[in-house]
């Protein structure tokens, strides 16, 4: 009798763990399509990308009405090339070809800014562009400096 007690208690404790291991795992996918669902909700049409961007640098930069509208316009151009370079992403292509492409189109709009801006601005945009380099590369620094630790604070 005393040990088919133990062994019901056994399997009943063992039942629980079983079921409590699998139920994260659950939640976490379900959270991963929820994410999904929310960046497709979010994600902008490339009008409304532009629309942002000239008011954002408009706002920065003191622009004319008149490089207002000629931003405008390039802000535009370029978010739609963006985006169809985006939607192709999915086809079976070389990424090294998919990052030229959007290289290229980076440099064609830098081009086509300089012309739109005057010196005065476009000297404060490059500054600015290099200020946010540097932050970027510092956080990236930062945390190839503690990758070791974070996988040694996981095992």
């Amino acid at each position: 009798m005393k040990k088919f007690i133990a062994v019901l208690s056994l399997s009943v404790l063992m039942a629980g763990t079983t079921y409590a291991q699998q139920e994260p795992q659950k939640e976490r996918k379900q959270r991963t399509e929820q994410r999904g669902e929310r960046v497709q909700k979010h994600r902008k049409s490339p009008e409304e990308m532009a629309a942002k961007r000239t008011e954002k640098l408009t706002q920065k930069y003191d622009l004319s009405k008149s490089q207002q509208r000629k931003l405008q316009a390039l802000n535009l151009k370029h978010a739609q090339e963006k985006h169809a370079l985006h939607a192709n992403r999915g086809e079976a292509r070389n990424h090294r070809s998919a990052r030229g492409e959007m290289q290229a189109s980076r440099a064609r709009y830098e081009a086509e800014l300089k012309d739109i801006m005057n010196k005065k601005q476009y000297a404060q945009y490059e500054a600015d562009k290099a200020e946010k380099r540097a932050r970027h590369d510092q956080k990236r620094e930062h945390r190839k400096a503690h990758k070791g630790e974070r996988q040694q604070h996981k095992s």
